[in-house]
């Protein structure tokens, strides 16, 4: 099937909405500085970078930053962004699975990751979040919680859309079963996206060899946000 030009359209407004937003918004990029303090930051990771506004503080600060997305319009897009407001910033972007993020072991000193995991493999993925960031280094991450989809389903309900509504009920199936059953479905039925639970969440990391280390402030009960830290141990590789 074709590409759909309208589509294409919709995701990159998307993107220029989400950067613009970032802009406005001083208080993000001084909470993910902030979160980092302390640390030595050369390298920056952002999965599911979108337009790669979460990058922008760290490479005013002169760090490299590295986008990823699964979306192959977001690094073009991303680029030409950064070329119109941030020209000469140190960043590159990638078209790249979160589950096979093609760098070395112990890469980056930061990791961002901002309401993508719900669309991954999630063991998949913070198992390759947490082999790419470094002895030391801090993850970023936000996640949309099961009543981020249970307001979902209710607005629907309440607006007559069935659709939305049917969409929240099968991702916090997928989560409940997940989070019962220890394994995250991945069949067509309820395949996409699932919602996640700290407890959930912080299982996986303990598999990672992460673990969440305070919330960050943009932290709410329908989408938490945390800073997860990698233990000290072992070496920076070098690229």
């Amino acid at each position: 099937m074709p590409p759909d030009p309208r589509a294409d359209r919709a995701y990159l407004e998307y993107l220029d909405s989400e950067w613009a937003h970032f802009g406005r918004d001083a208080g993000r990029a001084a909470a993910s500085l902030a979160a980092t303090a302390g640390l030595r930051v050369r390298r920056v990771l952002d999965v599911g970078c979108g337009a790669g506004q979460e990058l922008t503080p760290f490479a005013r600060d002169g760090a490299f930053g590295v986008g990823v997305d699964v979306n192959a319009a977001s690094a073009p897009h991303a680029r030409r962004l950064y070329q119109r407001d941030l020209p000469g910033a140190p960043v590159a972007f990638v078209t790249a699975a979160a589950e096979r993020l093609p760098f070395q072991t112990a890469s980056f000193d930061v990791t961002i990751c901002r309401v993508a995991l719900p669309y991954t493999d999630n063991a998949r993925a913070l198992a390759e979040m947490g082999r790419v960031l470094r002895p030391g280094g801090v993850l970023l991450l936000k996640i949309h919680h099961h009543r981020f989809y249970l307001a979902e389903a209710l607005a629907g309900v309440r607006r007559g859309q069935i659709l939305p509504a049917v969409h929240a009920a099968r991702v916090m199936t997928a989560g409940a079963w997940y989070q019962i059953s220890g394994r995250q479905p991945r069949g067509r039925l309820l395949s996409g996206e699932t919602a996640q639970s700290e407890s959930l969440l912080r299982r996986e990391l303990a598999r990672a060899g992460l673990e969440i280390a305070r919330r960050l402030p943009d932290w709410n009960p329908e989408t938490p946000a945390y800073v997860i830290q990698k233990p000290k141990t072992g070496e920076l590789v070098n690229w």
